[in-house]
C-alpha cells in the first residue's frame, strides 16, 4: 500500500477524533460530539427532566439535586466541572438557536413517548428513565 499524505491526515484526523470521544461521558442516547453539541444535548436533558418534574411532583418525582439552577447554567456548570472550556461553552450558547432546541426537547419527550397534554405520560417516563438509569433518568430522582 502506498502511504500519502491523505492516508495520513485522514489516519490523524480518526485518531484525534477517537481520542477525543473516548473521554466524553455519556449523554443518554444523545451522542458524543462537539462541545457545542454536548452543551445542546444536555441542556435539552436537563429541560426535560424539569418538564417530567413540573408535571410529576405530586407522584414524587423531582429533579436531581444540584447547586445549578435553570437548565443552561446548570448544563453550563456542570460541564465546565468536568473539565469542558467555559469559553466554548459560552460561544455554544451565543450560537443557540433556542426556538430550534424548544422544538428538539418536544420532539424528544414525544419520541420517548411521553405527551405533555396528558401528565400521566410523562410521569411514567419518567419513572421508565430512572429505573433504567439513563441521563434522564440520572437528572431526576424518586423520593
Amino acid at each position: 500500500m502506498r502511504v500519502t499524505y491523505m492516508n495520513c491526515a485522514f489516519g490523524l484526523i480518526a485518531a484525534l477524533t477517537l481520542t477525543a470521544c473516548a473521554g466524553t461521558p455519556s449523554t443518554g442516547g444523545f451522542g458524543g460530539g462537539s462541545v457545542a453539541s454536548r452543551w445542546e444535548n444536555r441542556v435539552v436533558t436537563i429541560s426535560m427532566a424539569q418538564r417530567i418534574a413540573d408535571a410529576c411532583h405530586d407522584q414524587g418525582i423531582y429533579l436531581a439535586a444540584s447547586r445549578y439552577g435553570g437548565a443552561v447554567h446548570r448544563a453550563t456548570e456542570e460541564m465546565v466541572a468536568e473539565g469542558t472550556d467555559r469559553a466554548a461553552l459560552e460561544a455554544a450558547y451565543q450560537n443557540q438557536d433556542f426556538g430550534a432546541l424548544s422544538t428538539k426537547i418536544d420532539s424528544e419527550i414525544a419520541r420517548r413517548g411521553g405527551n405533555e397534554a396528558q401528565p400521566a405520560s410523562l410521569c411514567a417516563l419518567g419513572e421508565k428513565e430512572i429505573a433504567a438509569g439513563s441521563d434522564l433518568g440520572q437528572t431526576l430522582q424518586k423520593g
